[in-house]
């Protein structure tokens, strides 16, 4: 979840028995030992709860809880790498920009380096994280390979370097080879308001060029198609690609010029899923896709939460998460993992500080998972039944007590015991 947005949703995922009871709620045979969430450790034995989790999903979304633990950045590497090496998914897509990851991943292929690449565009909290260097390695040592492990990204709105700088004059050059009409006075106000949107949240248009912008948008949607793809070359030369850019922008500027009724943060969550669902069915089709995002974007549903501070549950009710259109449109062909722990550090990534995680009740699931003596676990909730499948008492966002039905959230649990910070 991007740093303008997030705010206090830290999402924690971490869920609970019935109040006042002391009843096990995850049958104790439903909980697979982890080994290890070392990105070097390549016996997957211990990950073969997750093969039989997943089954045949094409699509598997990695949640987390703060985007400021270190520890599940490495388990969730190791995953990847299990499931790029033993399970075959081939594509990596970030919660990260989609024309900053599509122009990353192009000069990488072009004798570029990942590493040189991603600074100031792949989201900074994966970017400038010490324990995502492995996975940067493992992209850089495949790349243009026959086991090449492809990265893309999805996000709606474009704020890393790249699309500030070289977004516009990419698409104006792509325009000029195939509908150089559109290049007149309405391109130039388009793109100086799309650059200004980009650089800046508070940035306002005034109302004659607001008219222009959508006026040139408009006739940028009914010149480009969608449909218009070339299989993983889509950035130079796919108007598909272009109009999935035109769209991002579209929803970036209404939302950040508050034009949008209701929960805004629907409104990405909307774009994020159709970009994703665009290079799924169309760039990558047939092909397994690995997402990296938060726990809050990759939930199939939040409606059915409540929480303990009334302040948060408008905004439960009204948001509809990315994960939600992605199990509508994939069904069980989709997959999501979030994962929670038991007591550690984090770091705020919005400040940089260290925060620690509340103690929890003592009837947590977490604290019976910790009391197994596994450091780290997976539980497969779609096989669970009975009491797991009522409402229960949570801890969500920012560890605020909640209430809900977690297997309409989650479709798997990763469980750390003892989460610690990123490094930076």
């Amino acid at each position: 979840m991007s740093p303008t947005v997030t705010g206090c949703l830290l999402t924690a995922l971490m869920l609970f028995t019935i109040p006042g009871s002391s009843q096990q709620l995850i049958p104790a045979k439903s909980i697979a030992e982890i080994k290890s969430i070392d990105p070097a450790d390549t016996d997957y034995t211990d990950l073969k709860c997750i093969k039989s989790a997943i089954g045949n999903a094409r699509i598997v979304l990695l949640g987390e809880q703060t985007h400021g633990e270190g520890s599940t950045y490495l388990a969730k590497i190791r995953l990847i790498k299990y499931l790029h090496e033993q399970l075959g998914f081939d594509v990596l897509a970030f919660e990260s920009g989609f024309y900053d990851m599509a122009r990353i991943w192009e000069n990488t292929r072009n004798n570029g380096s990942f590493k040189h690449e991603i600074p100031g565009s792949l989201f900074y909290m994966y970017a400038g994280s010490k324990q995502m260097i492995p996975l940067f390695d493992y992209i850089q040592g495949k790349v243009n390979q026959p086991d090449s492990l492809v990265v893309t990204g999805f996000e709606s709105q474009h704020s890393g370097e790249k699309s500030k700088t070289q977004l516009l004059p990419d698409f104006e050059k792509f325009l000029q080879h195939r509908n150089p009409d559109l290049l007149g006075a309405d391109w130039e106000v388009f793109r100086k308001v799309s650059i200004a949107t980009m650089a800046s949240r508070p940035y306002r248009p005034s109302a004659e060029e607001k008219t222009i912008f959508f006026r040139e948008l408009s006739a940028l949607k009914k010149i480009l198609s969608p449909d218009d793809v070339t299989p993983e070359n889509h950035f130079t030369a796919s108007g598909g690609f272009w109009y999935r850019v035109v769209c991002s922008i579209e929803s970036q500027a209404m939302r950040y010029w508050e034009m949008v009724p209701g929960n805004e943060m629907s409104v990405r969550d909307l774009q994020m899923a159709e970009n994703l669902i665009w290079l799924a069915d169309k760039v990558y089709p047939g092909k397994k896709i690995i997402v990296w995002a938060h726990n809050l974007h990759v939930s199939k549903a939040t409606s059915g939460l409540k929480a303990a501070d009334p302040g948060l549950n408008g905004f439960l009710t009204s948001y509809v998460p990315m994960g939600a259109a992605i199990h509508q449109h994939f069904g069980k062909a989709a997959y999501t993992i979030g994962f929670t722990g038991y007591s550690g550090t984090f770091i705020d990534f919005n400040d940089g500080k260290l925060q620690t995680i509340p103690p929890v009740p003592a009837e947590s699931v977490e604290a019976q998972l910790a009391k197994t003596g596994y450091n780290y676990s997976f539980t497969d909730y779609r096989t669970l039944t009975g009491e797991i499948r009522k409402p229960q008492q949570a801890m969500v966002l920012d560890y605020i007590n909640s209430t809900g039905i977690w297997t309409d959230v989650l479709d798997g649990v990763f469980f750390i015991k003892t989460p610690g910070p990123v490094d930076r």
